[in-house]
């Protein structure tokens, strides 16, 4: 099997999928929580640091800030630290983009049109339809915000994936289904980056 990346649009499901992927995989489910625990665990951040850290593009002056700078590098060190030695599945934190020179790794979008979104988020946060809105426009800006600046890639570009599923279409465990397939595809590699 591969190692799996999969960003998701706030309500498109991803994180239900990304969830159904690992439990039929027996892999383990990384993600901002996950890393930053780690981080934690190993010292290299503290709680108050962890607690804080955002979604988007840090502001003008969390730029000078020492402990965030260090949060940040410490996440992209575990992802990869984990990537060398376990299966995973990883949501968000721009894990296909930082993994991407490794040989045995598939790169997913889970995306929705924007009805599906609004239906799937009102429902769980039990909020008014203009809240959503607002949240979804402010969540798509922080994540277009987080790759751009610590990646220099646009999030929105099709390259950055080997597979995009719109989940307004295709259920959960269809699209955990074809995902698995696709994963199949890759190979059952050692997870080691090319050694160009």
């Amino acid at each position: 099997m591969a190692i799996i990346t999969i960003s998701r649009q706030l309500g498109s499901g991803g994180d239900h999928v990304a969830s159904l992927v690992a439990s039929m995989l027996g892999y383990r489910l990384i993600n901002k929580q996950s890393l930053l625990r780690e981080a934690q665990n190993q010292g290299m951040i503290d709680a108050e640091t962890a607690s804080s850290i955002g979604e988007g593009k840090p502001s003008f002056l969390e730029h000078f800030d020492e402990k965030r700078i260090r949060a940040f590098y410490a996440i992209r060190s575990i992802m990869k630290e984990l990537a060398d030695k376990d299966n995973l599945v990883i949501v968000g934190r721009g894990g296909h983009v930082e993994l991407k020179d490794y040989t045995s790794m598939i790169r997913i979008r889970i995306i929705a049109d924007q009805k599906t979104r609004l239906a799937n988020i009102m429902e769980e946060e039990k909020a008014s339809k203009s809240q959503v809105k607002k949240l979804i426009k402010e969540n798509d800006k922080q994540q277009s915000e987080y790759i751009k600046h610590f990646f220099l890639v646009k999030h929105s570009d099709e390259k950055l994936y080997d597979l995009i599923i719109n989940t307004s279409r295709i259920s959960y465990s269809v699209s955990a289904g074809i995902i698995l397939q696709a994963s199949r595809e890759v190979g059952a590699m050692r997870i080691t980056p090319n050694a160009d």
